[in-house]
């Protein structure tokens, strides 16, 4: 067992994502101790590369730390996903997650009537209830495998009072 907590890292593709991130942050149930927001990457592949040139050997090195990949999914959803798929080991794929608007947030923002820090506290807010007000929403609900696994894994050391 680890003496240290469970820890996320979320890697955000660029600045819309990374303030979706920062909404979601901010949700008043959640331990922000927990969860660390790291610098725009600068593109879907930017984020892969991230995670491959430094999570993978962050994640093996602490095995009760977790990482969410924000990223865009510009209507290319499965291309994407399988490249992500098979980018993360066999042994790190219970702890990496790789989420996303299935355009852009822009498009989710306009679609939603609401700002990326909004969309982040509505999607903190699904995890936190176990519902699927936001995340159900057709830009996002291709990420239903995901969003499930990453409830049910860091809901219970992410949020006060969840199980």
């Amino acid at each position: 067992m680890s003496r240290f907590p469970p820890h996320i890292y979320v890697i955000p593709e660029d600045d819309r994502d990374r303030q979706v991130a920062g909404g979601f942050v901010l949700h008043d149930q959640l331990d922000a101790r927990r969860i660390q927001v790291m610098p725009p990457a600068g593109g879907w592949r930017y984020v892969l590369k991230a995670f491959q040139d430094e999570y993978i050997r962050r994640l093996r090195a602490s095995p009760q730390d977790h990482v969410v990949m924000l990223i865009d999914f510009d209507g290319c959803y499965d291309d994407r996903r399988l490249e992500f798929a098979q980018a993360v080991p066999d042994d790190l794929k219970d702890r990496v997650f790789v989420v996303g608007p299935r355009q852009t947030p822009e498009k989710l923002s306009k679609e939603l009537g609401k700002n990326y820090e909004a969309i982040g506290m509505s999607l903190a807010q699904d995890c936190y209830a176990g519902t699927t007000a936001i995340w159900g929403h057709a830009q996002l609900n291709h990420n239903d495998p995901d969003r499930q696994r990453l409830v049910q894994t860091i809901r219970p050391f992410l949020f006060k009072g969840a199980s």
